[in-house]
């Protein structure tokens, strides 16, 4: 969300390097999915949902084509985390596992905010929405006695990573009430308690977190998430939460010691 594709190059690099190929790409509305950057953060008025994970699926489907006799893993973070939970529900047979980060559980009067937007999104639908700042000042609630408190504090302890995030002009662009509609409409499908339903109870899933992610919950919604995993049936479900770390485990001080973790965990899983 409000960042783009090329922020994970060096993620990209690191798997490489360890014999795995990456596809990455810039989700709709964001990065250089968009002919002119007014276009950043607005989203296609025709069931941008499912765009969405579709867009997501076409880029599984194109890396399978490059690559047909090895096992793939999606990872997907925070908005993605949400669309790709979404794609499993059609199309688990296309990978060998999930790695989800950054994300969360079911968020209350989700239905409220999804009513609002509608009817903004009617009116409206390019118009940037004071639910931004709303967004980051809740996010950054439990950060504002930071000695270096910023509007992204809530995103990383590296402030390196965040320096790079805030003087990034494809990144922190607001969205349009258009784009939080669609993001509330994939959170609740991703979510909700039947989400799992059509996923093969032998399928991996491995999360991971910091546990001081607040779109997490720290940590409770990630728990949360997992014991619902379990509790349905689900054979394999594996939990990473390192402490102090927030929202962009990825790019966290950590980063090698989160990103050989999931490498190993593919390796077992292959």
């Amino acid at each position: 969300m409000q960042e783009h594709s090329g922020r994970y190059a060096e993620i990209a690099e690191y798997f490489a390097a360890h014999g795995i190929a990456v596809l990455t790409y810039d989700h709709l509305g964001h990065g250089k999915s968009v002919k002119e950057k007014k276009d950043i953060g607005f989203f296609q008025l025709e069931k941008p949902d499912e765009r969405l994970v579709a867009d997501t699926e076409m880029m599984a489907d194109h890396l399978a084509e490059q690559y047909p006799d090895v096992p793939r893993f999606i990872l997907g973070h925070s908005m993605g985390s949400f669309i790709t939970r979404c794609l499993l529900q059609k199309a688990s047979k296309k990978f060998s596992g999930a790695i989800i980060t950054g994300t969360g559980g079911p968020l209350p009067g989700i239905d409220i905010l999804r009513g609002y937007l509608s009817l903004a999104t009617a009116i409206a639908p390019r118009h940037r929405t004071f639910l931004n700042s709303v967004f980051t000042s809740v996010n950054n609630k439990h950060f504002k006695k930071d000695k270096d408190f910023s509007d992204t504090s809530w995103l990383s302890v590296n402030p390196e990573n965040r320096k790079k995030f805030e003087e990034d002009e494809l990144c922190g662009i607001p969205f349009t009430h258009n784009a939080f509609y669609t993001l509330f409409t994939i959170y609740k499908k991703a979510t909700s308690r039947n989400w799992t339903s059509s996923i093969p109870k032998s399928f991996p899933f491995l999360l991971v977190s910091g546990q001081n992610d607040p779109i997490g919950d720290f940590g409770k919604g990630v728990i949360h998430t997992a014991n619902n995993l379990k509790a349905d049936g689900f054979q394999h479900v594996d939990v990473k939460i390192y402490p102090e770390m927030r929202h962009e485990i990825l790019n966290e001080e950590i980063r090698e010691e989160v990103l050989n973790g999931i490498y190993n965990w593919i390796i077992t899983k292959s």
